[in-house]
């Protein structure tokens, strides 16, 4: 049995553009991704597949410095081969605490810092910084002493210090967090809370830096009774201080609800900011919608839904990406009994210029597929990841891997690989793949690992 697969896919003929090369269909499967569930606000992302256990019994300390295991495929393939695997780290903690990151940034120098929840009794936010092979530097921790504390997304500023967007509860709802750190040790700068002042939750969704040097973040805002907003704001660096914002409001449905939730945002090389989300339009139709607004801010220029077609579907915009000439790269993913994803390039004017479907990612034996970001590498090409569910087929053993694609800006596929940690068990571990940056030294992955009753923190390197 292999842990790593990497092809190079072959250049197909879609809508007159390259695709990627299909690989094979087989079972269904998949849960929803890790992060802030649009519903209840509560971080999820600690499922498992069908054949994996739940938390259980481990032995070490938070924050136990042993990255201990390296991940060597066993595969035979060439561990340089574009997408393949090349190293992992994990880190097992105490009995009861599962560790899991939900959001990953790589500096230039190689260093990242990953972000996410220590599930306990009473959760506590978790941001790390690590060397470019997994070795931690510094590690922190935060309860806000009310509830369930998670960190969802962060980024580096252009000092190179830390910039992280997460959620701190309150006695009733939950508060948005944004907090600026030192690189160095992690030392707090800065912290802003914006309380839910109605009765739900302000959400975390992204964070990027902006080429002024400022900071763009999206979030879900409570606004009223039966109403969140998509919101976006650009902060200084320095201080946190508001440099503008705005929020964006879909039509209510009859029944008065106008629930509109926010997921990510992406910063093109010419300054506009794109932030994609789901647009409430009754209980039965969610919009992936993406939206652009400019660098000076003010109103959305342009609102883009493209598998808006009237019918009943749960869509949401899932990853976003600006380009270097302006254009958005973005997913639209849906949710419920159907599954399945689109990937676009829309222009700076609002028009889509290509699409992939789920059916150009195919990858024997799943269907089963979730995406957790796009980025873009240095090369110049596109990077689209998250994480698939994989089988042996005929022996109801299924477990979850990590997968990364690099498709060409023009939507030609270059290749695509899956991974899952080597473990020592005859049913493979489940690699759950939340978040991913490119870097210099390629991407960086992390998530978590659950090898039947173990849970370890996951991060992973892919050339």
């Amino acid at each position: 049995m292999t842990t790593t697969k990497t092809k190079t896919i072959t250049a197909l003929v879609l809508l007159g553009l390259g695709s990627l090369g299909m690989l094979g269909m087989g079972c269904t499967g998949g849960s929803n991704d890790a992060g802030t569930d649009a519903a209840t606000g509560e971080t999820v992302g600690e499922e498992t597949s069908t054949s994996a256990g739940t938390s259980g019994t481990d032995n070490s300390e938070v924050g136990d410095t042993s990255t201990g295991d390296t991940g060597e495929s066993d595969t035979g393939e060439d561990p340089n081969a574009a997408c393949a695997s090349t190293w992992d780290a994990t880190q097992k903690q105490a009995t009861g605490k599962t560790l899991a990151a939900y959001g990953v940034a790589v500096a230039g120098d190689g260093n990242f810092v990953a972000v996410g929840k220590l599930e306990n009794a009473d959760d506590d936010a978790w941001i790390s910084m690590f060397s470019p092979s997994g070795e931690p530097i510094w590690t922190d921790t935060v309860d806000g002493g009310q509830g369930k504390d998670y960190a969802q997304a962060v980024t580096f500023d252009g000092s190179g210090d830390v910039v992280l967007v997460g959620s701190l509860d309150n006695l009733a709802n939950k508060d948005l967090w944004i907090e600026k750190r030192s690189a160095a040790d992690g030392a707090i700068a800065w912290t802003l809370i914006e309380p839910s002042d109605f009765d739900g939750d302000n959400l975390p969704a992204d964070i990027e830096l902006a080429g002024d040097g400022s900071l763009v973040m999206a979030a879900t805002l409570r606004t009223g009774d039966k109403d969140s907003d998509i919101h976006v704001r650009k902060l200084a660096s320095a201080d946190g201080s508001t440099v503008w914002a705005a929020n964006f409001s879909g039509v209510a449905d009859p029944n008065g609800y106008s629930i509109d939730r926010a997921s990510s945002v992406g910063v093109a090389a010419d300054g506009s900011i794109y932030v994609g989300g789901e647009e409430g339009v009754d209980a039965t139709t969610k919009e992936g919608t993406l939206l652009k607004y400019g660098s000076a801010g003010g109103a959305e220029q342009w609102r883009l839904a493209p598998r808006e077609d009237g019918s009943d579907h749960l869509h949401e915009v899932v990853a976003v990406e600006g380009g270097p000439e302006g254009e958005a790269y973005f997913v639209v993913f849906e949710g419920g009994d159907l599954g399945g994803f689109w990937l676009y390039r829309a222009s700076a004017a609002g028009s889509v210029e290509w699409e992939l479907s789920l059916a150009d990612f195919t990858f024997e034996p799943t269907d089963g597929w979730l995406v957790s970001g796009l980025d873009l590498a240095e090369k110049g090409t596109l990077t689209i990841g998250g994480r698939l569910t994989n089988e042996e087929v005929g022996q109801a053993i299924s477990w979850s891997e990590a997968w990364i694609a690099d498709i060409q800006l023009d939507g030609v596929g270059e290749c695509l690989s899956t991974h899952t940690w080597k473990n020592t068990h005859v049913i493979p571990a489940s690699t759950y793949a939340y978040a991913f940056a490119e870097g210099p030294n390629g991407v960086v992955a992390v998530g978590e690992i659950i090898d039947g009753p173990e849970n370890y923190l996951w991060l992973g390197g892919f050339e």
